[in-house]
């Protein structure tokens, strides 16, 4: 963190000019994270094999839900502005991704609901 600071701190104050180490850096930093994501949940796995089940449910119902949401997208042509889009993969994940917006925020505010009923009631 030390050194991602130190380099934008040298970005702003003009002694480094390089946007391509800048990059280069954020990449790293990127590399880092995605091995820390996959390398300490394999740990914990080892270590809590029940956990392990109750997370691969909790991926199950992702997969499922985001399964049926790219089901409902749509792929129609979409014309904004005189621009034409087209690709039908692109067009269709968005659809997927709005669908899967909408179920969490569904979700999120229940949820709240639930809860606050269910601690009222405590």
């Amino acid at each position: 963190m030390l050194i991602s600071a130190l380099t934008i701190i040298l970005y702003f104050a003009g002694a480094v000019t390089d946007v391509d180490m800048m990059l280069n850096w954020a990449y790293i930093v990127l590399g880092i994270a995605v091995v820390c994501v996959i390398v300490f949940p394999a740990f914990t796995l080892a270590q809590n094999p029940k956990g392990a089940v109750r997370s691969l449910i909790g991926l199950l119902i992702l997969a499922v839900v985001l399964g049926v949401c790219y089901a409902l997208g749509s792929d129609e042509t979409v014309v904004t502005a005189g621009e034409v889009y087209t690709n039908r993969v692109a067009l269709k994940v968005t659809d997927m991704g709005l669908f899967a917006t909408y179920i969490a925020l569904f979700v999120a505010i229940a949820s709240i609901i639930v809860c606050e009923i269910r601690n009222s009631f405590k």
